[in-house]
């Protein structure tokens, strides 16, 4: 078994090092939808999850995590993010006894309607187009020993703006470590390891005249507009959590990333969660700690939890989100047991 984790940590490691190279392409990235976090846990504890992640929410921060599941569920959540888009997030994650556990998932950002507008019609043209970003994905973890889990996820990446769209493939990789300190564990996640995205569609065709100079030749040539590949956001955490005290009545867990992604600058995220009872949650955080230049900052929230005795469970977590000038952004998630 230390054979396996040592050769699941090495899989990890190369990546890591591609992106940490690629620190200096900042807002250079396809597919930035992938970034905005998901869970409203998550994005109150300042998004310092990868050591966390026990919830339907770990199919996004890291898979290993859902190895840690011991009911099925159902995540739901809707964010009216910034600008007036839409964020939206569905999940569903079951284990199957010595077989490991599944999950499938949906992220997509959608934006309203705006006016075409062209050259030689600035003020639009009359036509309306839209934009939106999705990933589709299947997940699967397991546990490899009782201290080490592993999960993988594949995904489909689609982007749409008006007649165009690109998409692509990538996987995540992921690794959670409960070390022999009782309550300490260790969390390494990669995500959207994957290929490029390229635009293409109907409105790249032109017609050109290849010499306007020249009377008599075709002045109608279909000629199509060269895009470019782009990669997607690669993004390396790696984390600890701990649980400072957990007794049947309380639970305190500190918890702290590392983020290296290939389009942004590295930096820390940190984050707590109180439990009284397994029931009533508090929960803070701070994101992008070690960027002077970051406008997400200080996150809040808490949350609900009920189980009946048959089983059947249901939570509410609320999350306030700081964005600095851009304002704030107020997340809810709908946990559903099962």
């Amino acid at each position: 078994m230390r054979t396996i984790r040592y050769i699941l940590i090495m899989m990890l490691i190369p990546a890591y090092m591609s992106v940490a190279g690629e620190i200096s392409k900042v807002g250079t990235t396809a597919a930035q939808f992938l970034k905005i976090g998901v869970g409203a846990r998550a994005s109150a504890m300042g998004e310092s999850y990868v050591a966390v992640a026990n919830d339907a929410s770990a199919i996004f921060w890291n898979p290993a995590g859902m190895a840690a599941m011991q009911n099925n569920e159902v995540m739901l959540v809707r964010t009216n993010w910034i600008a007036g888009m839409t964020y939206d997030f569905a999940t569903i994650v079951m284990p199957i006894g010595q077989m490991g556990t599944f999950g499938l998932f949906y992220q997509g950002l959608t934006m309203g309607e705006m006016e075409v507008r062209t050259e030689y019609n600035p003020e639009g043209t009359g036509e309306l187009f839209s934009a939106s970003s999705f990933a589709l994905g299947l997940s699967y973890a397991k546990m490899i020993t009782s201290r080490f889990s592993f999960g993988i996820t594949g995904k489909y990446i689609k982007e749409f703006i008006w007649h165009e769209s690109a998409s692509t493939f990538a996987v995540d990789l992921g690794i959670v470590y409960n070390t022999s300190l009782d309550g300490l564990r260790l969390g390494m996640a990669i995500s959207n390891y994957g290929g490029k995205m390229r635009m293409d569609g109907k409105d790249l065709l032109r017609f050109i005249d290849i010499d306007p100079n020249l009377d008599g030749n075709n002045e109608n040539i279909i000629s199509r507009l060269n895009t470019e590949d782009y990669d997607i956001p690669i993004i390396f955490r790696v984390g600890l959590a701990y649980d400072a005290f957990n007794t049947d009545f309380h639970r305190l867990t500190v918890s702290m990333d590392g983020i290296s992604p290939n389009d942004y600058k590295e930096h820390l995220n940190a984050g707590f969660e109180y439990a009284f009872r397994n029931m009533v949650f508090l929960r803070g955080g701070f994101k992008g700690i070690g960027i002077n230049d970051r406008e997400v900052g200080f996150s809040a929230g808490g949350g609900l939890k009920y189980t009946s005795s048959d089983g059947l469970g249901l939570n509410v977590d609320y999350a306030y989100v700081d964005f600095g000038r851009l304002g704030n952004v107020q997340r809810v998630s709908l946990s559903f047991l099962f």
